[in-house]
């Protein structure tokens, strides 16, 4: 059994929300492997970390050690890991019998795909953290609150953009997230052509953030969804077979 670490939030349990364990979950589901939740809040996530064994994940500017999720703890091998790729690796190597999430001769392919998306999110995140934060129990809230107004350097209801603000920085997200669409081909399901793999869940889970975050009726999610001809809409479609929260 594998144990896999989320963020509690103020609606109970039983949903993956954050979008980083989310691409985990969506690994976890596509490989069938048997694995159980365990719900905790953002200040307890340096504790969990230390008290598995796993490693931070890097260094936070004041040169302290960064704690983060996902994470998870393989009872079979007793291997504690708290960094997605090296999560997916693991799992690759662990488990050859499941369907592969950085299918063969695309490692560095998959890991140019993560270097090149992930800093277009910074046109996302004005939208995404403010919203965060109002969905979180007292405990995270408060963390979170203080830790992301010291990185944006306000209040977070003055990240959020409004008004005319916000439609020029919302096309701008639109036209940044459209390189992403400009690497596939148009008839392309999946980031590698037929077959799913770690660089379509990372998208889903982001997909995955808007319907939860900001509502399935949203006009947010409803333009993910539409946008590049419709592309994030299908992908939401196709990885809804691997939605289960265990």
């Amino acid at each position: 059994m594998i144990t896999l670490y989320d963020f509690a939030w103020k609606f109970g349990q039983g949903v993956c929300w954050n979008p980083h364990v989310g691409k985990l979950r969506y690994c976890l589901n596509y490989k069938g492997l048997q694995y159980k939740t365990i719900w905790i809040e953002y200040p307890d996530v340096k504790a969990t970390i230390e008290k598995i064994g796993a490693k931070s994940t890097g260094l936070q500017p004041t040169g302290e050690p960064w704690y983060t999720i996902p994470a998870i703890v393989d009872d079979a091998t007793g291997v504690a890991l708290a960094e997605s790729a090296d999560i997916v690796e693991y799992l690759d190597n662990t488990y050859p019998n499941t369907p592969r999430l950085i299918p063969e001769g695309t490692h560095a392919l998959q890991a140019a795909f993560r270097d090149a998306f992930y800093p277009k999110l910074a046109y996302y995140y004005p939208f995404l953290v403010p919203i965060t934060e109002t969905v979180l129990n007292p405990p995270s809230a408060t963390f979170f609150r203080a830790k992301y107004e010291a990185i944006f350097g306000k209040k977070l209801e003055n990240v959020y953009p409004e008004g005319q603000e916000r439609v020029v920085a919302w096309n701008k997200w639109k036209e940044t997230i459209g390189g992403v669409d400009a690497w596939m081909n148009k008839d392309d399901i999946w980031m590698m052509g037929n077959t799913p793999s770690f660089a379509d869940f990372i998208l889903a889970s982001f997909i995955l953030s808007a319907k939860t975050l900001f509502g399935a009726d949203s006009q947010e999610y409803k333009e993910v969804l539409e946008m590049h001809d419709g592309r994030w809409g299908r992908l939401a479609k196709n990885v809804e077979r691997y939605n289960r929260v265990l």
